[in-house]
């Protein structure tokens, strides 16, 4: 990375939404996030299959709710304490919609350059796009995510994943 570039990337921070699945963390842009809310009881609805837990009312808006973990095939840590499970909101061009996840852990900042791009391990990964790269957080590794693609390539509803 030349002189111009290292600047660049110093000037261009990134905040991130830290949070957990199972063992793995992951990061979310602050810009994608609506709110974080602690888990509803959400409604199933009939024909809504795989990663779909349900819809909630979060004040008069009816937001689906999206687990994940199942997305991205991460179990579920057995130690992972129920009140600090959060439903994270997302932005979206038709509303919104609704992450689980198992603990939100900081807001940070980095440099758009310590974001580096996740190896190409495998002729084919799932969810591929939606992997924007991988930060090093002081030794732990943070998974970036893009919602929006996630849900993109994960589901049929790409009306949920407009963002």
């Amino acid at each position: 990375m030349n002189g111009e570039e290292n600047k660049s990337a110093r000037e261009n921070p990134i905040q991130l939404v830290t949070f957990r699945l199972g063992r793995e963390r992951y990061g979310i842009t602050v810009g994608k996030v609506k709110e974080i809310i602690r888990p509803m009881e959400a409604c199933p609805i009939p024909g809504m299959a795989g990663p779909v837990e349900g819809v909630i009312n979060l004040r008069g808006e009816i937001i689906p709710v999206l687990r994940i973990n199942e997305i991205l095939g991460v179990e579920a840590g057995e130690e992972i304490c129920a009140r600090r499970r959060r439903v994270i909101i997302l932005e979206s061009g038709s509303g919104g919609f609704g992450i689980s996840v198992d603990e939100v852990m900081e807001v940070i900042k980095v440099e758009s350059g310590m974001i580096r791009p996740s190896p190409e391990v495998g002729a084919e990964r799932r969810c591929g796009k939606a992997i924007l790269g991988i930060v090093d957080l002081a030794g732990t590794m943070a998974i970036c995510l893009d919602p929006g693609a996630l849900v993109a390539e994960s589901l049929a509803g790409e009306e949920l994943a407009t963002t």
